[in-house]
């Protein structure tokens, strides 16, 4: 799986080596366990020896990911939702590695749903939960559409998960999305996560977040949009959610690391808000 260039994008892939990564080297009891996405990555045997995989440099990278992963989880696990939307979900495997009956929907260009659903045959991968619905984003197709003509049902509650995404879209962009996250049925929650201008994180991280955004301009993803707390909030209660929520990265550590003895923490990485669609007719 040498040949990346239909499948998953860069950031997709180093999302999921992180989620194994943390697996791999550190303490139990792990925030997340998910060996699958670097097996459907399919990356070469010394993928540990990236530079990108520097088990301190990144620390704070790898504990970001996955305690916005357990948190979204444990959403949709505790939500008794049937109906679970992944927005840019590249090598997300919630539907393979959870234990209940949630029907998930992939939300990723066609390109990358093609190539993700040749490795789920391939590697003969958990399907049965699964609906994969490729969007052409830059030919102007709506996500809820595609999802809807997958099978789901927007007359029922659904939560919707925007994991690692708003930073490399305009703000329009996202709004724009939200906005039809915010017209599903009452009582779906949309979570998306989001991060603040460099300036504003801890002293000692903005060096390597300056290193991360130089790379992610580079190879063509570059950041457009970091957010302040209250203006990520603004844009969830603007998109029409009667609630929204932030659950910022101390949150996070409080919530999921505050026991550990390793000294990971996602402390001054991405921030949560987890936004509610209220009743018909507003209030």
């Amino acid at each position: 799986m040498d040949d990346m260039t239909d499948g998953p994008d860069t950031t997709a892939v180093r999302t999921a080596l992180w989620r194994g990564l943390h697996g791999l080297i550190d303490d139990r009891p792990l925030v997340v366990d998910d060996p699958l996405g670097v097996l459907i990555a399919g990356v070469d045997d010394d993928w540990r020896s990236r530079p990108d995989m520097d088990p301190q440099r990144t620390s704070t990278n790898r504990a970001s990911i996955v305690a916005r992963a357990r948190a979204t989880e444990d959403l949709v696990a505790g939500s008794g939702v049937s109906q679970y939307v992944v927005l840019g979900a590249g090598l997300d495997t919630f539907a393979q590695r959870q234990a209940g009956a949630v029907t998930v929907f992939e939300v990723d260009a066609p390109a990358t749903s093609a190539w993700k659903s040749a490795r789920l045959s391939e590697l003969g991968l958990r399907t049965d939960s699964l609906r994969l619905a490729p969007v052409d984003f830059e030919a102007g197709q709506s996500w809820l559409d595609a999802v809807v003509t997958a099978g789901l049902d927007p007359d029922l509650p659904t939560v919707v998960s925007m994991l690692g995404v708003t930073m490399y879209l305009t703000r329009e962009a996202i709004s724009e999305t939200l906005r039809a996250a915010a017209s599903l049925a009452p009582g779906s929650v949309t979570v998306f996560s989001y991060s603040r201008p460099i300036e504003m994180a801890p002293a000692e991280i903005q060096p390597i977040l300056h290193v991360a955004a130089e790379g992610a301009r580079a190879s063509g993803h570059p950041w457009l949009s970091l957010l302040a707390p209250a203006e990520a909030v603004t844009l969830a209660r603007d998109a029409g959610f009667v609630d929204a929520e932030l659950v910022t990265s101390t949150d996070l550590h409080d919530r999921y690391f505050a026991d550990r003895t390793d000294g990971l923490s996602p402390a001054g990485g991405e921030d949560l808000v987890i936004a509610t669609v209220g009743p018909r007719g507003g209030a």
